[in-house]
């Protein structure tokens, strides 16, 4: 397997840009047309931004088909429901992860403005991490609705669409619209849909995006009905047609007519209030009961947009910021066991050091035995990790479709690690236990528990 973070030999441009393609496009067969994540979002932009760069570099090896040219690589030969050719290609936005980035954005749309503008509007939105939609409405009524695809041609998902019931039918006015937005699982929904799959011995989703498009690409249209999909829209698709001016006024129309946002849109034209708004919304988002992953800004005048203009697949009026990774992939060497005060031996994942939301992690929770193998979690697998509560990062699953073969089983121990006196499981529980009262772990956790805050 391709390693995340090699680096370029300048000796062989060519091989290295071979190499990005084919895994990138991998990435995405199994994210767009399996529904399952393989690489993390942070990991997966810094090999197609890699690929971007040796491309320019090296512009002798250009090809149409690479996927810095498309959106998306969703295999439609294998899709169940009809095809349907978008009006209007459902473009993507390019990806920054900094300040500098939204500076730099900002200042490429002045230039290519050459300035005509004194103080330019920049609408600040929430960046939903679901399955992208388009929904078609013919007087008032919604006729289509057609999944992302490869941004040139979707699937027709409307019966799957029209068992969403927060997605309107008619809307308040009799109007032709074409509307796009992102249909997601709340996390409130998630943790029971889990909790259902577990109690099923079905495996759980890894994660709200993966469950929503999953849902969304059911023959049945009774389990997206159970499954209390919801969905938030933010582009009206030839918005000028309509008269608006600026792209809040769409978004004001929208909820005019019953068409649900998620009502943060705010307007700013200076980038110190903006970097200020940026840390609010980074914080404030724990708050939501949907996943976002980011924040998305855009050019508010809508008379601008095509003179700024476009990419072959996003446009150059609008950027994602992306926060802080709160999930990523490294790889598991080895697990160690604690023995905790109350004499429970616990599991602790040793990984391949990693940044994760902001710090480095070589170490994460696995919880207990029964969860090791309910994940099927091995050593030498490749893992996604993430930080329970935004503290105490944890290992969410493992990614078989990356394994080698050289994996081993997890095998608990009989034997207290510290004391090797022989470990216990009481009825019912599924902690292993030391139960020698000497035990110097249980002894040390004792008195450590005691001199603290929340002891004496």
């Amino acid at each position: 397997m391709l390693k995340l973070f090699d680096l370029v030999e300048e000796s062989e441009p060519k091989k290295r840009i071979d190499e990005l393609r084919k895994e990138i496009e991998r990435y995405n067969y199994y994210y767009y047309t399996k529904n399952e994540s393989i690489i993390s979002d942070f990991e997966f932009d810094k090999l197609l931004k890699e690929l971007e760069k040796l491309e320019k570099e090296y512009p002798e090896f250009k090809e149409d088909i690479s996927p810095t040219k498309h959106v998306g690589a969703i295999d439609l030969k294998e899709t169940k429901f009809k095809k349907v050719i978008h009006k209007k290609p459902m473009l993507s936005l390019s990806n920054s992860y900094n300040i500098e980035d939204v500076v730099a954005f900002t200042e490429r749309i002045e230039k290519n403005l050459e300035y005509k503008h004194e103080k330019l509007e920049y609408v600040l939105e929430l960046k939903l991490d679901g399955a992208s939609i388009s929904i078609t409405y013919e007087k008032g009524q919604l006729v289509r609705a057609v999944t992302r695809g490869d941004g040139i041609e979707g699937e027709d998902v409307t019966e799957n669409i029209l068992a969403i019931n927060t997605i309107p039918n008619y809307l308040k006015e009799d109007v032709d619209l074409e509307v796009r937005g992102e249909i997601v699982l709340p996390l409130s929904q998630f943790e029971k849909l889990n909790e259902e799959r577990l109690k099923n011995g079905e495996e759980i989703f890894a994660n709200p995006r993966n469950a929503a498009s999953g849902t969304l690409r059911q023959l049945d249209s009774e389990i997206v009905k159970e499954r209390g999909l919801d969905a938030y829209f933010y582009y009206v698709v030839e918005p000028l047609k309509y008269g608006f001016k600026t792209h809040r006024e769409s978004l004001d129309y929208l909820d005019k007519v019953g068409i649900k946002t998620t009502g943060v849109a705010e307007v700013i034209d200076d980038l110190t209030i903006m970097e200020k708004r940026i840390a609010y919304w980074e914080i404030e988002r724990e708050k939501l009961d949907f996943e976002t992953d980011g924040l998305v800004i855009k050019l508010d005048n809508i008379d601008l947009w095509d003179e700024v203009g476009y990419t072959t697949k996003s446009p150059r009026w609008a950027i994602a910021y992306k926060f802080p990774a709160k999930q990523v992939t490294t790889k598991l060497l080895g697990i160690t066991w604690q023995v905790g005060r109350t004499g429970k031996v616990t599991p602790v994942a040793e990984l391949e050091e990693v940044e994760l939301s902001g710090s480095r992690v070589k170490r994460a929770s696995l919880h207990n035995m029964d969860e090791i193998l309910r994940k099927d979690i091995r050593v030498g697998d490749r893992v996604f990790i993430e930080k329970a509560a935004e503290i105490i990062p944890q290992v969410v699953s493992s990614i078989k479709e990356v394994r080698t073969g050289e994996e081993k089983e997890v095998i608990p121990p009989t034997n207290c690690p510290v004391c090797e006196s022989v470990l216990e499981k009481e009825d019912g529980l599924v902690d292993l236990k030391c139960v020698n009262p000497n035990c110097p772990a249980i002894i040390q956790g004792s008195i450590e528990y005691f001199v603290s805050r929340d002891g004496m």
